[in-house]
């Protein structure tokens, strides 16, 4: 319970001070925090033993949704698990392409264990210059639990050998943010 508070505070401390570090006992280092072998921007803090990490750089390194509620001084993380399959316009599944190529293609989500309700969904489209396009954007009208959903279909042309990653993003109905929920690539060859 008590790491659950320190976790809290320290992320109610972040979001409200970006950038800031806040020490309330000397003894509490700053340490570099990679994940996936990535460090990233925001570090890590010890404080007692205990090991405090930034709630909102985790929301997207884990793909879950954050909510702050500051009356109740509570952070929320929601991780649904979203799974996604690309499909071909013949309706097989891909993960390789040549390159160059245009063709449709659609992509089938699964959602389960979504404990919190969500407004929208987008997928994008990243290639390997870093250039991004949105594949489509749909508004959920019932916000369940557990579904299904698939988008329309989207013709790209893959033009450069390279990974393309292909993100599903979801609104939260509170915040109004999209927060990354997951993500696939698609290797051009």
């Amino acid at each position: 319970m008590r790491k659950i508070i320190k976790l809290t505070i320290l992320a109610l401390c972040i979001m409200i001070l970006p950038g800031t570090m806040i020490y309330a006992a000397s003894n509490q280092s700053e340490v570099s925090l990679y994940f996936n072998n990535v460090v990233q921007k925001q570090a890590a803090v010890i404080s007692e033993g205990d090991i405090l990490l930034p709630v909102e750089q985790l929301s997207k390194n884990l793909f879950a949704l954050i909510a702050l509620d500051e009356t109740s001084k509570t952070v929320r993380i929601y991780k649904p698990n979203v799974n996604m399959v690309l499909l071909d316009n013949n309706g097989e599944i891909f993960g390789k392409v040549k390159s160059p190529s245009r063709f449709a293609f659609s992509t089938l989500l699964q959602v389960d264990h979504l404990k919190t309700e969500i407004s929208d969904i987008k997928l994008t489209i990243t290639d390997p210059a870093d250039k991004t396009e949105t594949i489509d954007n749909q508004q959920i009208k019932k916000s369940e639990e557990n579904f299904w959903f698939k988008t329309n279909e989207f013709t790209y042309s893959f033009n450069t050998k390279g990974t393309y990653t292909i993100q599903v993003f979801f609104k939260d109905v509170n915040s109004k943010t999209w927060y990354p929920v997951s993500e696939i690539d698609v290797f051009g060859i």
